[in-house]
């Protein structure tokens, strides 16, 4: 899908190399929250006049998003190499994204364009180490690039650690891709890691001071229940997705199909219920040229009295069947669900191979065979 046809994700900043660049307008909470907080405390430290603290605190929320920025364009850049299409980057509350258009990928790919995040990270942090070694700084250029080596140092530690949707977790992933073929199997298994390190996060931000009998920050407690909660978060929608996925190879139409046969649609209700009587069932209502129009609807049938069945026509208890709403009954897997997708009806025919309806499938049968949901 082309950048025109996606819905633009937030204000555009540009493009690097070739990459869209976007920024969110839950970035701007997330930068009041920082330039607040760092503000306070450089305040508080007396080591330069207010307002320069609280300019200071906004410079120390841009070097964050410089450094975010910097991760995920060489995420952008290596999947380039891998030919991955349709790269753009969204800065967000939560620091930022690169989403990618619809490709089939490989562990090596996969786990190459999920590192170069982290390792960009640790480079700037470097950088910066070396020219605070090198050229001596005012206070103000001084501690602007201790806080920029500090957070990039944090940024990539923690996006190196192995539980998606962290970037290393793309390492478990691979992992567990390799050895079972499966790439949703190493997502479950690198979502659940993902979990724990959530769980984590709360502990050492929150609770571990608090049963050490120290104070706890409210900033770095907000800060960490806002990444656990957003981790906990995506990882729910991985592990959902991908059970989904592992289902779809599953979901067969002649196996989720209620057994159903045709009557021509000028057929009266007298003949539906003649039918009924012989061989039970979903009636589909076909038209000339053989095509499913409607379905029997059961409530409706049952208010027909016996005096007015050979005058009232079967159209007239139907339920309208979308058109092209027919499946074949060996139909599997993605194709079946993203043909389903596409027709705009909850109810579809199913044909034999010899032309025949043999079936009537219901949308919400299809969901819970791919959710695996029993009710």
């Amino acid at each position: 899908m082309s950048e025109e046809q996606h819905k633009a994700p937030g204000l555009k900043l540009g493009r690097i190399g070739g990459v869209p660049v976007y920024l969110s307008s839950s970035w701007f909470i997330i930068t009041a929250v920082i330039t607040v907080s760092m503000g306070v405390q450089l305040s508080q430290a007396a080591l330069i006049p207010a307002v320069g603290a609280y300019l200071m605190g906004f410079a120390c929320a841009v070097a964050i998003a410089v450094a975010v920025l910097v991760h995920e364009v060489a995420h952008a850049m290596v999947a380039r190499a891998f030919k991955w299409p349709d790269a753009h980057i969204v800065l967000t509350l939560m620091g930022g994204h690169t989403q990618f258009g619809s490709f089939k990928a490989s562990p090596g790919a996969s786990l190459w364009v999920a590192l170069a995040g982290p390792l960009s990270n640790f480079v700037l942090a470097g950088l910066g180490w070396g020219i605070g070694e090198l050229v001596e700084l005012n206070i103000y250029a001084q501690l602007l690039l201790d806080f920029g080596v500090y957070a990039n140092l944090l940024l990539g530690a923690f996006n190196a650690l192995p539980g998606l949707p962290l970037d290393g977790g793309r390492l478990v992933e691979s992992i567990v891709w390799k050895a079972t073929g499966s790439q949703f199997k190493g997502t479950i298994a690198s979502a659940w890691v993902g979990r724990v390190i959530a769980a984590g996060v709360v502990f050492a931000f929150v609770l571990w001071p608090y049963l050490r009998g120290t104070q706890v920050q409210l900033v770095t407690a907000v800060v960490g229940l806002l990444v656990a909660v957003f981790m906990w978060q995506a990882t729910t929608a991985l592990i959902r997705h991908s059970r989904m996925m592992l289902n779809l190879p599953t979901v067969i139409a002649a196996d989720l199909m209620r057994p159903a046969s045709a009557m021509a649609s000028a057929a009266s209700v007298a003949d539906v219920l003649m039918r009924r009587a012989q061989r039970g069932g979903e009636i589909i209502l076909v038209d000339q040229r053989g095509m499913p129009v409607g379905v029997i609807d059961q409530a409706a049938l049952a208010r027909v009295g016996q005096p007015q069945a050979d005058s009232v026509p079967a159209l007239a208890v139907s339920r309208a069947l979308g058109e092209g709403a027919v499946v074949a009954e060996d139909s599997d897997g993605r194709e079946l669900i993203d043909y389903l997708a596409s027709v705009p009806t909850a109810e579809y025919a199913v044909i034999s191979n010899r032309g025949a309806v043999v079936g009537l499938l219901h949308q919400n049968d299809i969901i819970k065979a791919v959710t695996g949901r029993k009710k």
